[in-house]
């Protein structure tokens, strides 16, 4: 337990070594689009530089074998993984490189790392070794973020970075209280997660944390979206529910009204709704920091459940078994 709780602690430090280490890497910016092919949290990186409108030509996350069917004519495609054994991903660089695709690899090792120094393809290094990939994701989203705006891909945050880093210093440790309370209130519950879609990526995020960190199912919804459906599944619920708002003063109006109508219906309906303020002085600031909060959360919560946060035997167990089945 004390291995995960010193990787919630030392956040910030991710994002100052992938500057550092990938200040001088570029990709090639002769392209019209960005396909990032990238699973599990190797894949959300590029949610988040989408979420923080960083990229300045278009891109798409790809979260399937080879790439997708319709493509610009020259897109750059970075082919993401922490391990750089994702075999998705690996399927993905292999497409790339028979179409003579320009390539660009995030990874900590594996054969992506190998294939990357092989063929002379820029590597936006993660340059933190045995961890899990959903704990780095500052460090590959930093790392990804500095080669593009080296590139001319993406702007450059640079400065914005290195001051969250410094925010986060203090602020982690001063959220690991509240998200010890929230994890005792929802031990034993299905906890549902809900934003505006200025912080639907920190709602997801919290949610895989849940499912990886705890061990257990969790669910995932933006305002205003969700009030034209999954409300209703509130008013019959089949389960015990806790649902986290993720609330930001810089939502929208109607949505602020949205989220204080929607709390009120569902402890009428009897599901147990907790708040969570998110404060930052950017959008990045109030990501980080809402991403920061989950993993106390969920770190926490996996003590309540008295199971290890880290490892991920469920999927390692589906690979094994995936192989005997498919090789």
């Amino acid at each position: 337990m004390s291995e995960m709780r010193d990787i919630i602690l030392k956040q910030a430090n991710q994002i100052r070594q992938s500057i550092k280490v990938n200040k001088k890497t570029k990709a090639d910016n002769n392209v019209d689009s960005i396909i990032l092919a990238g699973m599990g949290g190797s894949g959300h990186p590029g949610d988040l530089l989408n979420a923080l409108d960083l990229p300045t030509t278009p891109l798409t996350v790809h979260r399937d074998y080879d790439l997708p069917k319709t493509l610009n004519k020259t897109p750059l495609v970075i082919n993401a993984s922490y391990t750089g054994n994702t075999e998705e991903a690996l399927s993905a660089y292999q497409k790339a490189k028979k179409n003579s695709y320009p390539l660009l690899v995030n990874t900590a090792g594996g054969k992506l790392k190998e294939w990357g120094k092989r063929d002379n393809v820029p590597i936006a290094k993660i340059d933190f070794a045995d961890m899990q990939p959903r704990h780095t994701l500052f460090a590959s989203f930093t790392g990804l973020a500095t080669v593009l705006a080296n590139s001319n891909l993406a702007k450059d945050i640079t400065d914005d970075l290195l001051n969250v880093a410094d925010a986060l210093d203090a602020i982690i440790p001063s959220l690991e209280e509240e998200g010890k309370e929230l994890a005792k209130k929802l031990k034993g519950k299905t906890p549902v997660y809900y934003a505006s879609t200025r912080l639907e990526f920190a709602a997801k995020n919290f949610k895989i944390q849940t499912n990886e960190n705890a061990k257990t199912p969790a669910f995932w919804n933006t305002f205003p979206e969700l009030n034209h459906n999954e409300l209703v599944g509130f008013t019959f619920p089949q389960a015990k529910f806790h649902a986290l708002f993720l609330k930001d003063k810089d939502d929208h109006k109607r949505n602020k009204a949205r989220m204080n109508v929607t709390k009120e219906l569902y402890e009428e309906w009897g599901i147990e709704v907790s708040e969570f303020e998110v404060t930052g002085k950017s959008l990045l600031e109030k990501i980080f920091t809402t991403v920061s909060f989950g993993l106390w959360t969920t770190y926490y919560l996996a003590e309540e459940y008295d199971i290890d946060p880290i490892p991920v035997a469920g999927v390692e167990d589906f690979k094994a078994k995936l192989k005997e089945v498919a090789g």
